[in-house]
């Protein structure tokens, strides 16, 4: 059907796509998807079931592309970089891309109405296309909503029903499991396609047309192998219904016999009724794991459970080691695979039982249980008579056995150097530290503990841990000035922390780390009465452009006894990650402010000469964040206290807002308007208090009277607007683009150019204006287009029927665009030319005299209504060859219709 088309019918389908897209596009910006009544497709009489329901695209039933491909049998091959999908059957070969129009059968190329789309994550095709292309027949009811699919198929006839349908509960798991279904095969299977049991709850009544529309989940299907089939269903399987199937429910099973092609489906009589029993005990409960010794091996592993209160059909249990990493795919088919020598066997006992393995117990892969890894357990109850029969418990909580561990783990501030020496670690060593080499103490920022772990532990560098060796059977341990955190800063006041203890194995256990619970949270404060002052400020206070732009306020302690002054550190951001209580005591006294303990609060305005930490003086356009360093006296000269940074501030200078620069002008089109001229300039170098740029255009007659008043007074109609995005600009101007003076801007008048710099916030004014551009005159060597003649009209019911004679040279006339006015309004050649699109009809020149009906609207987007005098206009509208100078017919006599 796509393979071939005749010529003619093929240029009549073009000129159809191009009236369809003339109509079609303004509305491709809203949703192609409709919402409608639900789609139904049925093919050969069965429902085709799809995980995202068909929809309706512009008049085609579209639906996801694997599921009607493979209702067909078809082989899919999806390409993801170049979002296509080839579908191949017997020798028709398929290929769409996926928002494209054009697709491939057997590599010719055919028209889609309809593109494929992605919708909700799924690929959407559409429907008749994919069908006629496989050569099957497609009908649509539109009532209904319902779309038949009829495949042609070699064989047409009757497979006719399956017989002796029968159903037998088999097990005892208390779902589908239990049922198994045994049936007679059809008469002639070589008409079969494929089988369906279909287990419907006893007292429901099942028809062959009810049955054809069974979702596909709610049915098991078996493929002819012409023998008669047995099937034991599975624990997802469900009623027609899609119910579970359970225990405690009589159910009649059925068989629906599904034909080749068009041949007939037939449905079976039903089973005899049979209920589901389920015969086994209560599931093992209660799985408990722990680490009660310290060999390295199976014997630090305890494992208890509860056993079934019926153990009539149990003769043992099995105990499952299970790597934490792969417990969720732990489950009972795997249960019954494991190797003996992989698990360890528990007889009855008549208790509770608990269970400590040896010392060559293994998991589940093989490998010898030992320290340092992660385990769940689970517990199988065993029935020797049929394994169909056995019992897995659920999983066990995670243990890590250890014989590497520290504990009793207990940190303390103990000193007021305000750094590591102010941090003491204590902790219990290990029992057995045969296989243990050293300690690790690591320090860790709250802010990063909760996502701290073993892997992280074993990746910090030496230079942020502190070693502890295996003598004793303690350690309190205070740490050094130069101790650093997990993530390399100093140990300092006022951060929270907590520590861990990282046992480092050896000789066996090597690479067996093992790292501790962590310690509770500490935070070092400094107990000397040296305190930080509070409630730090900066504010960029004035103009000067140094440190007399810069206040900074703060709250002085409650408490000032023991200390004698502050001092105002301004820091670069540049330097602020590594400012520290260290390099603030090591600031030169030329590099920072003094303010004296007088007053409860300060706030200080900066001098002229003052300076950075780093020596350099306090300017505009740097971000400084600052410190207030508290100086102790007395017995606590040696304990300044660190404030935490202020706010970034960058010092601006507010007073003026800046002119652009390097302004120019160039004529860049023939147009023979706005378009033709190009303005090019810099922005000014701080824009934090402009606003916009305005390019304004000045007739050189006005120039020796332009000033910064009257390009404040310009109307906004009268000016180009420039956002301050960018550092500079290249602007051409458009078609509707006026002088200052209100006038379009044309070839054959000299221009000077301007640009407004307007302020915002605090300084809506005074705004600065540019030097003036070199003189301009564009100039054009097109010719102008020339207008239509002879336009006349014709009511036709209700409709204006126009013609016209064309223009003698349309060469340079890209369309027509007919524009019909209230005659009582007024309408030029500038008023044409901004006439919304929708709001006139536009024609194509073709050599030809145009006779047209015409829109519905007038030039104002108003209906056409009776009792409103009208007159029509042409506008000839110039291409790149032309120029828009003109162009206007005179309009017809005056109308009503």
């Amino acid at each position: 059907m796509y393979s071939s088309f005749q010529e003619g019918e093929s240029v009549k389908k073009l000129w159809i796509s191009i009236l369809v897209v003339l109509v079609v596009f303004p509305m491709m910006f809203q949703s192609s998807v409709k919402a409608a009544t639900p789609i139904s497709i049925i093919i050969d009489g069965v429902r085709l079931s799809t995980d995202q329901a068909p929809v309706m695209v512009n008049g085609r039933t579209m639906v996801p592309l694997r599921a009607i491909f493979e209702a067909f049998n078809a082989t899919i091959k999806w390409n993801q970089k170049a979002q296509t999908v080839t579908a191949t059957k017997d020798n028709t070969t398929i290929m769409l891309k996926i928002g494209s129009k054009t697709a491939t059968i057997n590599n010719k190329a055919v028209t889609l109405d309809v593109p494929g789309l992605n919708l909700k994550g799924r690929t959407m095709v559409p429907t008749r296309f994919v069908s006629e292309a496989l050569g099957h027949e497609v009908g649509w009811n539109p009532k209904t909503q319902v779309v038949t699919i009829t495949t042609s198929a070699s064989n047409v006839g009757n497979a006719g029903p399956v017989s002796n349908v029968a159903a037998q509960d088999v097990s005892d798991f208390g779902d589908g499991r239990d049922l198994q279904v045994s049936f007679t095969r059809a008469a002639n299977e070589s008409l079969v396609d494929h089988y369906r049991v279909l287990i419907v709850k006893s007292g429901n009544i099942l028809n062959l047309s009810s049955a054809q529309t069974i979702a596909s989940y709610n049915y098991s299907t078996v493929l002819p192998t012409g023998t008669n089939p047995s099937i034991k269903l599975t624990s997802a399987s469900r009623t027609v219904d899609g119910d579970l199937i359970k225990s405690d429910q009589a159910y009649v099973a059925y068989v629906l016999t599904v034909g080749k092609g068009s041949n007939a489906s037939a449905l079976s009589s039903g089973s005899s009724t049979m209920t589901l029993v389920n015969k086994t005990v209560a599931a093992i409960s209660n799985v408990q794991v722990n680490d009660i010794s310290d060999y390295g091996d199976g014997r630090d592993l305890s494992v208890s459970f509860n056993k079934l209160s019926d153990e009539s059909k149990i003769s043992s249990y099995r105990i499952f080691v299970v790597k934490a990493t792969n417990y969720s795919n732990f489950n009972l088919a795997t249960a019954n695979n494991v190797s003996s020598a992989n698990y360890t066997l528990v007889g009855k006992t008549g208790n509770n039982i608990s269970q400590i393995l040896s010392s060559g117990a293994r998991d589940v892969d093989g490998a010898l249980v030992k320290t340092g890894v992660s385990y769940r357990v689970f517990v199988m109850a065993i029935d020797s008579s049929n394994a169909a029969n056995h019992v897995l418990s659920s999983v066990s909580s995670a243990i890590t056995l250890s014989n590497i561990g520290v504990s009793n783990l207990n940190v303390s501030d103990v000193n007021n150097y305000n750094d590591g020496r102010d941090l003491k670690v204590s902790f219990t060593h290990a029992t057995d530290e045969t296989y243990i080499s050293q300690y690790r103490i690591l320090v860790v920022p709250t802010s990063y503990y909760s996502s701290f772990s073993l892997a992280e532990a074993n990746n910090v560098s030496s230079s942020y841990y502190t070693a502890v060796s295996t003598t004793g059977t303690t350690t309190n341990q205070v740490l050094t000035s130069s101790t650093r955190d997990v993530r390399g800063a100093l140990i300092k006041n006022g951060v929270n922390y907590k520590v861990y203890i990282l046992s480092i194995g050896s000789g066996s256990n090597t690479g067996g780390n093992v790292l501790s619970s962590p310690s509770s949270v500490i935070t070092l404060l400094n107990d000397s009465s040296v305190s930080i002052v509070s409630n730090l400020s900066v504010s960029d206070v004035n103009d000067y452009g140094d440190g007399r732009d810069l206040r900074v306020s703060f709250t002085h302690p409650t408490d000032e006894t023991y200390i004698s002054q502050y001092r105002i550190m301004v820091v670069p951001t540049s330097y602020y990650s590594s400012f520290s209580l260290a390099e603030a005591n090591n600031v030169s006294s030329s590099n920072y402010t003094s303010v004296s303990t007088s007053g409860s609060s300060t706030s200080q305005v900066l001098n002229s000469s003052t300076r950075d930490v780093l020596g350099a003086s306090i300017k505009n356009g740097t971000s400084y964040r600052v410190y207030v360093l508290s100086i102790g006296s007395g017995i606590y000269w040696d304990s300044n206290v660190l404030s935490s940074a202020s706010s970034v501030i960058t010092l601006l200078n507010d007073s003026s807002v800046k002119a652009i620069t390097n302004l120019s002008v160039s004529d860049v089109n023939d147009y023979g308007d706005g378009r033709d001229l190009k303005v090019s300039f810099s922005h000014a170098t701080d824009e934090t208090y402009i606003n916009q740029y305005r390019i304004m255009v000045v007739p050189t007659s006005d120039y020796s009277s332009f000033s910064l008043s009257d390009a404040n007074n310009v109307s906004s109609a009268n000016y180009t607007s420039v956002s301050t995005s960018g550092s500079s600009t290249s602007q051409v101007l458009d078609s509707s683009a006026r002088d200052v003076r209100g006038n379009l801007i044309k070839a054959g008048i000299s221009y000077k150019v301007y640009v407004l710099s307007v302020g915002n916030g605090n300084y809506a004014g005074p705004n600065a204006i540019s030097g003036e551009s070199s003189a301009i005159t564009l100039s054009t060597t097109k010719s102008p287009v020339i207008s239509v003649t002879n336009v006349t009209y014709k009511e036709d019911n209700g409709r204006i029927l126009i013609s016209f004679v064309k223009s003698a040279n349309e060469s340079n006339i890209s369309e027509y665009r007919v524009l019909v006015v209230p005659s009582k309004q007024g309408f030029g050649s500038a008023d044409a030319i901004e006439v919304r699109s929708s709001y006139y009809t536009s024609v194509t020149p073709n050599g030809t005299n145009p006779s047209i009906f015409t829109a519905t609207r007038d030039v104002n987007g108003d209906s056409i209504v009776k009792g409103v005098k009208y007159k029509v206009y042409v506008l000839a509208v110039a291409n790149n060859s032309g120029v828009q100078n003109g162009g206007l017919s005179n309009s017809t006599e005056e109308f009503e219709i």
